[in-house]
């Protein structure tokens, strides 16, 4: 399994969560932030571990989403989209990938809008 297969994994699955508001991934920033809620997707992958005993490659790391709200609208709006995120990849198993523990951080206000921290924990191996 490639990184890229695994990054274009994790965005489709996201891409499937419905009622999900615009994502933008790796290399694509909005120049302006939106003025309703939108999605900043990374994968960050872990170094690659090698089982000796019979060559497997086991790849991990955190996909990372981090959730944007207008602000001054509470947080109820953030929590409710990490609680869709959470349903929707907590223990999951797709294209190769297992995934499992989904952690929501404290939220951050900025000027415009109210964000939370989406961490989707993977792992998949390869023989």
């Amino acid at each position: 399994m490639l990184f890229n297969h695994i990054s274009n994994a994790l965005e489709q699955r996201l891409a499937a969560l419905p009622n999900a508001p615009p994502v933008y991934y790796d290399n694509q920033v909005p120049e302006i932030p939106p003025k309703g809620a939108f999605f900043i997707a990374k994968n960050l992958p872990k170094p690659t571990i090698i089982d000796t005993l019979d060559a497997t490659e086991i790849y991990s790391g955190i996909f990372s989403i981090n959730v944007y709200t207008p602000a001054g609208t509470g947080r109820a709006m953030a929590e409710n989209y990490a609680d869709a995120l959470h349903g929707f990849f907590f223990n999951k198993r797709f294209n190769g990938l297992l995934t499992s523990t989904v952690s929501c951080s404290q939220g951050m206000t900025t000027a415009t809008h109210y964000m939370v921290n989406v961490s989707i924990r993977y792992q998949t191996i390869t023989e």
